[in-house]
């Protein structure tokens, strides 16, 4: 601790708050072994913290952090009442939607717009090019604005996405799943992280604080099995929900299981385009029988019911992908993918690294505070961000 000598004798070592911010700050992104050399140059001491005391404080905090939360997701899961409460939400900002094309075919697909039947323009895809003239029938307006178009949020609408990510453990193929998860609505957004059903208990309780069981709960996710339980266990009480499997992993998994399945690359070809076809327009049914048909072609069909009944047991969140992309509502659980990255990933998914319970999952807590923005409120104020706040 800075000063340390002129303190009287005691037992051990005394870390001032703003030394053990420091210790828990860095370590978000720099190896521990980094760390220690920052702090000894900060301090003017090289001797002044080891990495294993970080290690300490960061699973201390961490610690900290995650028994507030279930504290007071306890206490709100077991009251009969939250109307007088409202979810404590990062308030919502402006974002930069992606283009849909570069910005030289402006002018190629205003002339497009402007004929009775207009042919897609070269350099702008196809899906693009569909959610483009659908928004130009209803809304109107100019290319320019078009070209930035995306999914939004609805009044009344809550939008979570879930997810996991795997870390390696000490031990030999050991594994770690942290889960993440990202609710948005129109008025803010919320990051949560954790072990086993911390987060599914915080996203129930945010979802019942953010509308109650009468808004409309659009939850987005890979199709696991955890996440389809909660959908059907979990929120019973809501009256408008929809679990829809993200777009990007049900076509990965086509993609993989075909491999498999199919005698050559022309053959996968032949399979997969029909395949993804009539999943793209939500056409389950016809994409089973096609899967049905090719028994007599497959080369394992081991590999062929495995993916038939993955489709099967995911029918019901199998949406019609390509009329939804054309209203701009949402297909893909890139929220929680990108939670995964900013939680989790950036950090502990580094070749050779692996990590106890205690250190990844202080590591995560300490990140959603930042994401959260309640780094401040923690240290300064020493509170944990709630997750109610009185209306």
């Amino acid at each position: 601790m800075p000063g340390n000598t002129v303190l009287p004798d005691h037992k051990g070592m005394l870390i001032t708050r703003n030394l053990q911010e420091w210790a828990c700050l860095f370590p978000l992104d720099l190896p521990f072994a980094t760390v220690e050399r920052l702090l000894g140059w900060q301090t003017q001491s090289e001797e002044m913290i080891g990495a294993t005391e970080v290690r300490q404080l960061v699973r201390r905090h961490g610690e900290v952090i995650r028994q507030a939360e279930a504290t007071e997701v306890e206490e709100l899961l077991q009251r009969e009442d939250l109307s007088g409460l409202k979810a404590e939400l990062v308030p919502t900002r402006d974002v930069r939607r992606p283009a849909a094309w570069p910005e030289e075919l402006t002018e190629v697909v205003e002339i497009a717009l402007e004929t009775e039947n207009p042919d897609l323009p070269e350099g702008v895809k196809a899906c693009d090019w569909e959610r483009i003239l659908t928004a130009r029938r209803e809304e109107g307006g100019d290319a320019a604005k078009l070209r930035r178009l995306g999914p939004e949020i609805k009044p009344g609408q809550i939008v979570a996405a879930t997810d996991d990510v795997e870390v390696r453990r000490p031990e030999r193929r050991g594994k770690l799943y942290i889960r993440t998860a990202r609710i948005a609505t129109q008025e803010g957004f919320r990051y949560l992280s954790g072990c086993g059903h911390d987060v599914l208990n915080q996203l129930c309780v945010l979802l019942l604080l953010c509308g109650g069981p009468n808004s409309w709960i659009t939850l987005l996710g890979d199709g696991a099995r955890w996440i389809r339980n909660f959908f059907a266990e979990r929120l019973t009480t809501f009256v408008n929900k929809e679990l829809v499997l993200d777009w990007y992993h049900l076509v990965k998994k086509c993609y993989d299981m075909t491999s498999m399945i199919c005698d050559g690359r022309k053959a996968k070809a032949a399979l997969m385009g029909p395949l993804i076809s009539c999943l793209w327009r939500g056409q389950v049914d016809d994409a089973l029988a096609r899967l049905e048909a090719y028994r007599p072609e497959c080369r394992n069909e081991q590999k062929l019911d495995a993916l038939i009944a993955y489709l099967t047991a995911r029918k019901p969140y199998l949406v019609n992908y390509k009329e939804r992309r054309a209203q701009r509502i949402y297909i893909g659980s890139g929220h929680a993918e990108k939670a995964c990255d900013l939680i989790v990933s950036r950090r502990q998914k580094h070749k050779g690294m692996h990590w106890s319970r205690e250190t990844a999952d202080g590591l995560a807590a300490l990140k959603t505070l930042v994401l959260n923005g309640a780094w401040d409120l923690y240290w300064q104020k020493r509170k944990v961000l709630p997750f109610a706040v009185p209306v």
